[in-house]
């Protein structure tokens, strides 16, 4: 026994022999070992993984279907819904509103997994290029940093409007008939009136004025009372609610406000209106139909230093956030 207590013995062949079958074996003995600890912790890994992906979004795009965890789709989906140069804080309230929809129809359906319309999502199947990703990179953080989150109100999830630009007040829901929705209500939104996109005209011809019009009726009415008007209703905001036609007969009917303004490609039903001889012009303000958070306003106030829960606040009274699990 040496001075720091080892014991040192003169190796005989029997132990020489046992050594070097040990060494042979050590490689196997390993690979067992640590291959059994490996598949484990990929598979406690997986378990975890599993517990953050158990929402599931197919995207029927044109070659099939492309299945993605619900957050990944998210990063797609916000890609697609808000400018790539807004500010983190605007995206992170998109976010927000985006997994609040999701989260509103997997509770309709009862499903861990809904199919939605993958139109123009398949750009970012596979190996997208490197100008794709990087623009997914800010809307990748704005997913992460609201992980969860959605917006609710009693409990369940809101219907989570946005669009693009109001025409100065986003719109109260109550005038529109929906009276499930009282977060959705009159905002100021002064920054919206800076936008390039504010003001909008359209002519259209009297003969396709009345076709269009015409058609969207479920009853006849004479050709000259379209042309001469019909009775239009406007909410406080200023975006029309309805228009009503009756012909002399009493018959006619009503065309929403949303309707009438696709029908003749208005960016918004925030208008006047003014005839000419063979045409109507319509002077259109704001991009949308007005309901829930104007985008344009909310990155300006995020840029002002507002953050995601401020902006939403602001947009949706009376709400809350809340994770969805």
């Amino acid at each position: 026994m040496n001075k720091n207590g080892i014991d040192s013995k003169k190796t005989n062949k029997r132990d020489a022999g046992s050594f070097l079958l040990f060494v042979f074996l050590l490689p196997y003995v390993c690979a067992c070992l640590w291959g059994h600890v490996g598949e484990e912790t990929a598979k406690l890994k997986k378990d975890v993984l599993a517990g953050q992906d158990d929402y599931m979004v197919e995207v029927a795009v044109e070659w099939g279907v492309w299945e993605l965890p619900m957050e990944e789709y998210l990063a797609y989906r916000l890609s697609l819904t808000m400018p790539e140069e807004y500010h983190l804080e605007a995206k992170k309230a998109q976010a927000v509103l985006l997994r609040t929809e999701l989260a509103a129809l997997y509770q309709e359906q009862d499903e861990k997994k809904i199919v939605v319309d993958g139109e123009g999502l398949a750009k970012f199947y596979g190996n997208a290029g490197g100008e794709t990703q990087e623009a997914l990179r800010e809307n990748r953080r704005a997913v992460k940093e609201t992980e969860g989150m959605i917006l609710t109100y009693q409990g369940d999830p809101i219907r989570a409007s946005y669009f693009k630009l109001s025409n100065g007040f986003t719109r109260t829901a109550q005038e529109s008939g929906e009276e499930d929705c009282p977060y959705l209500s009159k905002v100021a939104c002064e920054q919206d009136q800076t936008s390039t996109d504010y003001h909008s005209a359209v002519r259209v011809d009297k003969e396709t004025y009345i076709s269009a019009v015409q058609g969207a009726l479920k009853e006849s009415v004479e050709e000259e009372k379209i042309w001469e008007g019909g009775e239009f209703f406007f909410d406080e905001s200023g975006y029309m609610i309805k228009v009503s036609y009756r012909g002399e007969n009493g018959a006619g009917g009503e065309v929403d406000g949303e309707t009438f303004r696709h029908l003749f490609g208005l960016n918004s039903a925030s208008f006047e209106m003014s005839r000419e001889k063979e045409s109507v012009i319509f002077l259109v303000t704001g991009v949308g139909h007005g309901f829930g958070m104007s985008q344009f306003e909310a990155n300006g106030r995020a840029e002002s230093g507002e953050t995601y829960k401020e902006i939403l606040a602001d947009f949706f009274l009376w709400t809350e956030l809340a994770n969805f699990e």
